[in-house]
């Protein structure tokens, strides 16, 4: 009976620990003053060098946000590749361009910094150090004490390099240009665009719906 509850126990971890988001809210601010209005259509404007990361972090808040019933525009859409080349455009011209959209409000996804921390990760745990009798099988014979202590003896740790991405997320009404909430959040150690793509927009979207600033 307590095997079966052991076996339960470490698949519900496993589970849960699989589902768990690398990305997290740091902290988040919202003008009160102003009074909570839902947005339903977004310019979307990652605010990024690589391309790729800019088509993945657009591409996925379009997708989610479809899902909420929530128009989008993707800047990538928008602007030619080339826009950018001759220099920062004029504040007017990038204005007028974003409300011929339509869209209610701007969302800007800016990565702030790339932070890298290096620590250390232990090796296997080697047990006692000295039983030859008892109930120590392993010492009776060459092979069974090679086995037992080979995974800690060539397994000593080793230095792991951990890397952490802040992005900065605000939002703009489209109509006065002021922000209306903005947030900062941490994702440690993306393995592709793709994924810190997803994990970002679920945490962010989890912000803005309890905001109230969309469905």
């Amino acid at each position: 009976m307590q095997k079966s509850h052991l076996i339960v126990t470490l698949f519900l971890l496993l589970t849960f620990g699989s589902c768990r988001t690398a990305t997290e809210v740091t902290a988040s601010w919202r003008d009160t003053d102003r009074p909570t209005q839902q947005y339903n259509s977004i310019f979307l404007a990652a605010i990024v060098d690589d391309l790729s990361l800019r088509q993945n972090l657009e591409g996925e808040f379009a997708n989610r946000l479809a899902g909420r019933n929530v128009n989008t525009t993707k800047s990538i859409d928008t602007f030619k590749p080339t826009f950018f080349d001759e220099g920062q455009p004029e504040r007017e011209q990038l204005v007028e361009i974003i409300r011929e959209t339509e869209c209610e409000s701007i969302l800007t996804i800016t990565l702030i910094d790339v932070d890298e921390e290096e620590r250390f990760v232990p090796g296997g745990a080697g047990g006692r150090m000295y039983h030859p009798g008892g109930t120590f099988r392993h010492y009776g014979s060459f092979p069974g004490y090679f086995d037992h202590w080979y995974g800690t003896a060539w397994n000593q740790g080793y230095y792991q390099t951990d890397r952490n991405y802040f992005i900065e997320t605000n939002l703009y009404d489209a109509a006065s240009l002021e922000l209306v909430w903005s947030a900062q959040s941490k994702t440690l150690n993306p393995s592709t665009d793709a994924r810190f793509a997803r994990e970002y927009v679920d945490a962010i979207k989890a912000q803005l719906r309890e905001e109230g600033l969309v469905q």
